[in-house]
């Protein structure tokens, strides 16, 4: 299904090019208000991060399009400026922050199976960063 290239803004990251865009929305996400979603073009995968959450539990979602499998990847530093927006620098960084090879995994899904062990999330997260490579 194709995406609404409407009030949204593209960026290129390592070679790949996504979509990315600021919505609010409550009680139906991983976050609750004003977040961010950058969903790569060719759709495979999308990261989302909550704007202006608290240090303590913030998080990123890394998930394939279809939701089967994801990681909350915690303590991210803050992608916003002072003021609280995300502009494309903080996009970039978010992007490039999800690569990384080591994090803290907050909690995983692999379809239907959410009790992983901590080998198992990392090894999701690494199925994961594959296709973001």
């Amino acid at each position: 299904m194709a995406i609404s290239k409407k009030n949204k803004s593209r960026i290129s990251v390592d070679g790949k090019e996504y979509i990315w865009w600021v919505f609010t929305e409550y009680d139906q996400t991983e976050f609750d208000g004003i977040q961010v979603k950058a969903v790569c073009v060719d759709q495979t995968h999308f990261i989302k991060y909550g704007l202006q959450q608290k240090e303590n539990n913030s998080k990123v979602v890394l998930a394939l399009k279809n939701y089967n499998k994801l990681v909350h990847l915690s303590s991210p530093p803050k992608f916003e400026n002072d003021e609280g927006i995300i502009t494309k620098i903080g996009i970039n960084r978010m992007i490039k922050w999800c690569k990384q090879n080591v994090h803290e995994i907050q909690y995983a899904l692999d379809r239907n199976k959410n009790d992983l062990t901590e080998p198992e999330k990392q090894l999701l997260l690494k199925d994961l960063q594959k296709i973001i490579l």
